[in-house]
């Protein structure tokens, strides 16, 4: 068996030192052994000192020999290794003060390597676990219950110490969050491993590529739909608060869009969706139907703008659309435009389909024009025998020109045997009979708008 031979003698304090410099490289295992078995050496009651570990002891002909005094140890674990030690003077006998040190040294021995052996075995536990988290192609970093951090891969480490002070905010309130860390929008969520009191887990995603390609698709459908000379919707649907995960379902939504529409991630309270060749009705048509997606979900929100009307440029779009932000069932609400010769005639439809639909009014030609030229509506309801010079055929003809797919109604005080108007049909436009038949009025209008 090898010894490390004594070269200087030190008094007691002075090998204590030693031994606090060998706990240093706690740590590192082997330098610890190495550290702490030079500090015994240099020790005034022994010679000569080796400290074994089982590697060494395999690596040893024998275990024992003559004129040493071997005790072994060994921790809770079982044993640990041995401790030799040959006396100072060549024929010196040991004596009760020396194994009474021994026996002192070897119960401490056992104590430091069994939480050396730990220590080790949790180190190397511990790096081959963050060498299998940085296989992830996503942020990975856990924390114990007091928010200390336990163990995260790079990008973890990378992205949330760029976000500064974000992470405080994210465990204050988990779920859904995302931070900017170097000009990256960075999604996560946050949940407690086991229960309120145990460590969090945070997982992060890198969305910066996909919310580039978003904003990529409303710039070249844009510019495409102008000089193509088609209609263009972009829309923002959005869940407060963050934590109720709105791109949870963003997989589900891109499933039921058709060929040539496009959602992805704007940030991440917002889906961000791009609906080529639509627009005004058949726009929010769509977006109603989309709506059947996130059905239970509260406090859900919906922007949408249309090239034209809206604005002619990507920039515009997007920010007409984030600025034009409601509730959704609230924003998608149909509207019916009510033009007649008294005002009476528009607050029987408020008051009757008020619920249900948006009503607006008008009592004058121009200013319906001008409704119709800058609003969308889903229906039109219009007097058959207007007085003030102008039809409500020619009114009709005007709200199709700028909204095809509108629906019109007619009101008259004439029973249907009469006729409709020269160019109307029975098929796409209703008579409404006054004085109103109220159940009958709501049943038409609701079956032709909501259904």
């Amino acid at each position: 068996m090898s010894r490390t031979a004594s070269s200087l003698n030190v008094t007691g304090p002075a090998a204590m030192r030693a031994l606090a410099q060998a706990f240093a490289n706690f740590g590192e295992f082997n330098n610890f052994v190495k550290g702490l078995q030079t500090a015994l050496d240099q020790m005034p009651h022994f010679e000569r000192l080796t400290i074994s570990t089982p590697a060494a002891l395999a690596e040893s002909s024998a275990n024992f020999s003559s004129a040493t005094l071997t005790l072994p140890l060994a921790g809770g674990a079982g044993p640990i290794g041995t401790l030799e030690v040959t006396p100072h003077a060549r024929h010196r006998q040991f004596g009760p003060e020396d194994l009474h040190l021994m026996g002192g040294l070897a119960e401490f021995l056992s104590a430091a390597l069994f939480q050396a052996a730990n220590f080790k075995e949790l180190n190397q536990r511990s790096e081959l676990l963050r060498f299998l988290l940085n296989q992830a192609p996503v942020g990975v970093a856990a924390y114990d219950e007091n928010r200390r951090l336990i163990i995260a891969n790079d990008l973890a480490l990378r992205w949330l110490g760029d976000a500064g002070s974000a992470l405080e905010n994210v465990l204050k309130t988990p779920g859904g969050f995302h931070v900017r860390a170097n000009g990256k929008l960075i999604y996560g969520e946050a949940r407690r491993a086991t229960g309120d009191a145990g460590a969090w887990i945070v997982v992060l995603q890198d969305l910066t590529p996909e919310q580039a390609r978003l904003l990529e698709l409303v710039k070249r459908e844009t510019y495409r739909s102008l000089v193509e000379n088609q209609r263009m919707g972009v829309a923002f649907i959005e869940s407060s608060p963050i934590g109720d995960g709105i791109l949870r379902q963003l997989p589900e939504l891109r499933a039921a869009l058709l060929p040539g529409e496009m959602a992805g991630p704007y940030d991440a309270r917002r889906i961000g969706l791009v609906l080529p060749e639509t627009g005004g009705i058949s726009l929010r048509a769509r977006l109603r139907k989309l709506r059947n997606i996130f059905v239970g979900r509260e406090g859900l929100r919906l922007g949408y703008s249309e090239l034209g009307r809206d604005g002619r440029t990507p920039e515009m779009l997007l920010e007409k659309a984030l600025q034009q932000a409601g509730a959704y069932d609230e924003m998608l609400r149909p509207v019916l435009l009510v033009h007649d010769d008294s005002a009476a005639v528009a607050d029987t439809f408020a008051m009757v389909l008020g619920r249900e639909f948006q009503i607006v009014k008008s009592t004058s030609p121009v200013r319906t024009r001008e409704l119709l030229a800058t609003e969308s509506f889903e229906g039109f309801v219009t007097e058959m025998e207007l007085r003030n010079g102008v039809s409500g055929m020619e009114l009709v003809r005007y709200a199709r020109e700028k909204q095809p797919g509108i629906k019109p109604f007619f009101t008259t005080v004439q029973r249907a045997p009469y006729g409709l108007p020269a160019g109307a049909t029975e098929e796409d436009a209703l008579v409404l009979e006054k004085p109103f038949d109220i159940d009958l009025l709501t049943r038409i209008v609701r079956t032709n708008l909501l259904d």
